[in-house]
């Protein structure tokens, strides 16, 4: 039932509207019997809906929805009725109107090929660590730019990737993923969030680019803010050597055992045409 906003009595009645009121098609205003305030149909609604937000469980999506609405809206956004408020309310949004058309207008510049499509190369995925080599560009001369974006934005690139400013191109099949700029969030030295989740990052140092085996976080490495470090997992070479084994021979090198018809040569060396 309805309430007065300002004293909570049930005594209020609906204002007739005047003829102009009427034309524009503005709203009933109401007053109270008891306390003889006038108020406008927007606070009698507004009111209800804080007496039951009072005795109703909080949702986390209803006050991300208040908060918006409470912004505040520029007098030049007024004048244009209805969508006016709309375009204030996703401004205010950190992921709203600003965002989404920057996003947009990135996105159509690197599906025509005026800007390049930028990446972060992973070199390896484990259960919990992104073996990291950076960020990259996308390099494809013989393909389209849209093409090229979307089979990246489905897993499927297949190509030539310039990791950083080296100018450096390998080929994407010597790394695990390429995952778009946007979809890889780095939150310190070591580590990140993609995919939902959080992960640990480990550098992959230039000279391992084009390693074609297995890498691992060197031995020592913790996550008391110091940046891990991929290296070379050599643990199967190691388990492959004996060391009981003894070599097959010994080689000695002494000097002057050189060939039975070996000479030393003295004098200036002259050329044979001379």
């Amino acid at each position: 039932m309805k309430r007065c906003p300002h004293c909570a009595s049930h005594g209020i009645y609906r204002n007739r509207r005047s003829l102009w009121r009427r034309l524009v098609r503005l709203p009933h205003s109401y007053r109270c019997i008891d306390c003889g305030t006038a108020f406008s149909r927007r606070a009698l609604l507004a009111a209800e809906s804080g007496r039951e937000a009072v005795h109703a469980v909080p949702d986390p999506e209803s006050a991300e929805e208040a908060r918006r609405k409470s912004q505040p809206v520029s007098a030049g956004l007024k004048r244009l009725g209805p969508i006016g408020p709309a375009l204030a309310h996703h401004a205010h949004d950190i992921a709203g109107l600003p965002g989404r058309c920057a996003l947009a207008v990135r996105g159509g510049l690197q599906r025509v090929g005026l800007t390049p499509i930028p990446v972060w190369v992973v070199k390896q995925v484990d259960g919990d660590i992104l073996h990291l080599c950076g960020s990259g560009t996308l390099y494809h001369p013989r393909q389209r730019s849209w093409r090229a974006l979307t089979a990246l934005r489905q897993h499927r690139y297949q190509g030539g990737v310039r990791l950083g400013n080296t100018g450096i191109v390998l080929n994407s099949r010597l790394f695990a993923a390429l995952i778009p700029l946007e979809e890889l969030t780095l939150m310190g030295p070591t580590r990140g969030r993609w995919q939902g989740r959080e992960w640990r990052i480990a550098r992959v140092p230039q000279h391992r680019w084009q390693y074609e085996g297995r890498l691992m976080v060197q031995a020592g490495a913790n996550d008391e803010g110091e940046p891990l470090i991929s290296s070379e997992d050599v643990s199967r070479i190691r388990d492959q050597v004996d060391p009981q084994a003894t070599p097959p021979g010994m080689a000695i090198f002494q000097p002057g055992s050189g060939s039975a018809g070996s000479r030393s040569i003295r004098g200036p060396i002259r050329r044979r045409d001379s």
